[in-house]
């Protein structure tokens, strides 16, 4: 009998890239997945199958868990609940909405294990294993109360700590993203593995075709820097020190891609100096050929946000699987990492004037040179996507349904 799984995801899988590489993995490792996703602009088809995207099921061709010639594609059902994001307790009205929705399609699909994406869909994966005894895998994508402090309040986000610390011994197994989160859910007494979305390794000749196509067309010289994010623009992503350092340093050039609420701030920025372009939203297949083509990628944290501490951004992993040398604020474990391995540089503060003294060090060929050599050791040993489905296909292993767990 073919094992299934059902993943529930709070947003609309556009796709989500993490869920997208866990699914097919799964799919590979012999599962029947279905995604469940909350749909809430009503953009996307309510049923959709996805087969592995190329580079995905290259690699996963070749993956040692890989337990069937022909995975079975993805299946993915959305449930069509208006609702925005990042809107705070307005939000709470519809969530019981979605989790009932969901727990009819739970009900429906029959799943042998429910994977459930950050806090806001536990609840109702909990609730579908005290009625029926599926286990439960719990995706902590986020320190998710601290993420949500800002949109939610102090009071709400405790209340959601205090929900997070009561679930979590109570499912079967725990994802943690990185070192700081696993920590955090192994005291709450959680069984933890550390499943990176660390990236899919591109093909060696990426960084070269990419890096003289993308730099011709912004007309820079050979000796200029180019330093790249891509993410989403909320606040506390300290995209400012970097900007204002790009405004100081005349052979500086600076990308920035994606959306959000600093995208007039960003604007303003490129309206001022030529060097700063905005890249608007970035699609998902594009980004490791924009990380390759840089000479640094940057990524700013702010140190009031209590999610920041436990941040290993996805453009970090992206940066480290294509060789690109980091540069990050002093925060998160972004920061932890990078000094460890020495795959790039940590900004004294979080300052613009920090930016231009780390910035000034990466213009030398050879540091900029030695700092890559280690993030694509990095990559190839340790932050790649078949390390991070040995892992995730371990966890599996370990639920009460496989009961393989030594």
């Amino acid at each position: 009998m073919v094992p299934r799984a059902a993943m529930l995801i709070s947003s609309g899988y556009a796709p989500d890239p993490r869920l997208q590489k866990q699914a097919h993995t799964l799919a590979a490792a012999g599962y029947r997945v279905t995604i469940v996703a909350w749909d809430r602009l009503r953009l996307y088809p309510v049923h959709a199958r996805e087969s592995a995207p190329p580079l995905l099921a290259d690699a996963l061709a070749a993956w040692p868990g890989r337990r069937v010639e022909t995975p079975l594609p993805v299946s993915v059902v959305r449930l069509r609940i208006p609702a925005g994001y990042r809107t705070g307790r307005p939000l709470l009205a519809k969530i019981p909405r979605f989790w009932w929705q969901a727990l009819h399609e739970l009900r429906r699909i029959r799943p042998d294990v429910v994977h459930a994406c950050d806090l806001d869909t536990l609840p109702i994966a909990y609730l579908y294993r005290r009625l029926t005894g599926t286990p439960v895998v719990y995706d902590a994508r986020e320190y998710y109360p601290g993420m949500v402090q800002g949109t939610v309040g102090r009071a709400l986000s405790r209340a959601l700590d205090v929900l997070d610390g009561w679930l979590t011994p109570r499912v079967d197994v725990v994802l943690a993203v990185g070192e700081r989160l696993a920590a955090r859910y192994r005291a709450l007494g959680g069984r933890v593995w550390i499943v990176t979305n660390a990236q899919v390794l591109p093909p060696p000749d990426l960084g070269s075709s990419s890096r003289a196509l993308i730099r011709e067309g912004l007309g820079m010289p050979p000796d200029g820097l180019l330093a790249v994010y891509i993410g989403y623009l909320n606040p506390d992503r300290l995209l400012t020190p970097l900007l204002d350092a790009a405004l100081a340093l005349p052979d500086v050039w600076v990308l920035i891609g994606g959306v959000g609420p600093q995208a007039e701030l960003i604007a303003s920025y490129a309206a001022r100096c030529p060097r700063i372009k905005a890249l608007g939203w970035v699609p998902v297949d594009d980004v490791v050929t924009i990380v390759a083509s840089a000479d640094v990628v940057y990524y700013g944290l702010d140190a009031q946000n209590p999610n920041s501490a436990y941040f290993m951004p996805n453009l970090a992993l992206s940066a480290i699987a294509v060789g690109r040398p980091l540069l990050t604020t002093p925060v998160g474990e972004i920061a932890e990492v990078i000094r460890a391995e020495g795959c790039g540089v940590v900004m004294t503060e979080s300052t613009a004037g920090a930016a231009v003294e780390a910035l000034s060090r990466l213009r030398d060929r050879a540091f900029r040179g030695e700092l890559a050599r280690r993030a694509q050791a990095l990559g190839t040993e340790r932050y790649n996507w078949n390390y991070a489905a040995a892992q995730l296909l371990e966890a599996y292993n370990c639920t009460s349904f496989v009961k393989n767990c030594s």
